[in-house]
């Protein structure tokens, strides 16, 4: 009787590690840094790579990458510039390596070069090195790629980056409309975590406090900041840690869940009915403020005014006028929204499945 017990106890111990204790793939090494882009030939040896292929856009090569390519050209077997996130673009470069014993792939660039790295390496099963050179959203770190394929946006789960080199002389030079869009896919991990945790408690759905904590506590410090100026070194560092951080988070579950709630499933329907000519942080920091509003108004939780005056702080978007759309695309977006990715609770499914709440919300945030 004795033995039975602790047999059935060590079972119950076995199930338990199947299922709750997970093993993560995280970046071996982050840095960022003034002098982030000068470490790649030290990583490069620290994990023993020697045959790279090198991905980037013309205008990230001419400003960065071709210095790269100074510093480890010994090691670079081909180099290949993106134009397109798309999977025949991947294909293309596959074929063109042929049976090149590539260990690396190394990106540097924006979202298109990243995202097609990210690919590439996860599909040659090698070291992918992510140097960005814009930071507009945190898939300079996270597991997923997004790619247009017949003109609609396609999540791929991918492996995550093994090093980070984000160099803040390169990011605090780029454009800052991208470091704006950044924010607002920073920022929108208030709502993304007040999503999960209404998942928690409606659908007994698995959470994680230490990844929710992870994506929430850099855009909570960074809302909370006073006078913010994403120009600013340090408070271009704090973001850029926060966009990692929240990639980071990706990881540890395997899921984007803690960094993609209902404001995520309106900028998606945005891209999918083909609307408007925004960055993705533009389109989720909108959404952020309209579903803050929701929870605010359902559960007494938020403070979307709080939101939408750190968006205007920074000179992100928070009208849809200012990302190309009418009040009633907005209103179609939010729409859809509700029809996509419908095992992913969230506040949309607390609104009810007409347009009169939402055009409440739309003209009491002032977004259209």
């Amino acid at each position: 009787m004795f033995i039975a017990l602790i047999l059935v106890e060590v079972e119950c111990l076995r199930k338990y590690r199947r299922e709750y204790l997970k093993i993560a793939e995280l970046p071996s090494f982050v840095e960022i840094s003034e002098n982030a882009r000068k470490k790649v030939e030290k990583v490069m040896e620290g994990f023993g790579l020697t045959s790279a292929v090198l991905l980037s856009g013309k205008t990230s090569f001419e400003v960065v990458g071709s210095k790269i390519y100074d510093k480890v050209s010994d090691k670079i077997i081909e180099t290949f510039h993106v134009e397109k996130a798309r999977m025949d673009e991947v294909r293309k470069i596959e074929f063109q390596i042929g049976y090149s014993d590539v260990d690396c792939v190394i990106g540097v660039g924006g979202g298109k070069v990243l995202d097609l790295g990210k690919v590439l390496a996860s599909e040659l099963n090698v070291a992918f090195i992510s140097i960005p050179t814009v930071a507009s959203h945190d898939g300079i770190a996270s597991p997923v790629a997004s790619f247009k394929e017949e003109n609609r946006p396609v999540s791929i789960s991918t492996n995550p980056p093994t090093a980070v080199l984000a160099d803040l002389t390169i990011l605090r030079k780029s454009p800052v409309r991208y470091l704006r869009s950044g924010y607002g896919d920073l920022i929108s991990n208030i709502t993304a975590i007040k999503d999960w945790i209404l998942a928690k408690d409606k659908r007994d759905e698995e959470y994680s406090e230490v990844a929710a904590s992870m994506a929430v506590m850099p855009a909570s410090l960074m809302l909370t900041t006073a006078n913010l100026d994403i120009s600013n070194l340090k408070h271009l560092e704090m973001l850029i840690r926060g966009l990692i951080l929240s990639g980071v988070s990706i990881s540890l579950i395997g899921s984007s869940r803690p960094a993609s709630g209902a404001e995520h499933k309106f900028s998606h329907a945005i891209d999918y009915l083909g609307y408007g000519n925004a960055l993705h942080g533009e389109q989720v920091g909108i959404g952020a403020i309209i579903m803050e509003y929701l929870h605010q108004k359902h559960y007494g939780v938020g403070d979307w005014e709080k939101i939408k005056e750190s968006l205007e702080r920074v000179q992100a978007p928070t009208t849809a006028k200012e990302i190309g759309l009418s009040k009633d695309e907005i209103l179609e977006a939010l729409m859809f929204a509700k029809k996509i990715r419908r095992r992913r609770y969230t506040i949309l499914e607390d609104v009810d499945p007409d347009r009169k709440e939402f055009e409440l919300v739309v003209e009491k945030t002032g977004v259209a």
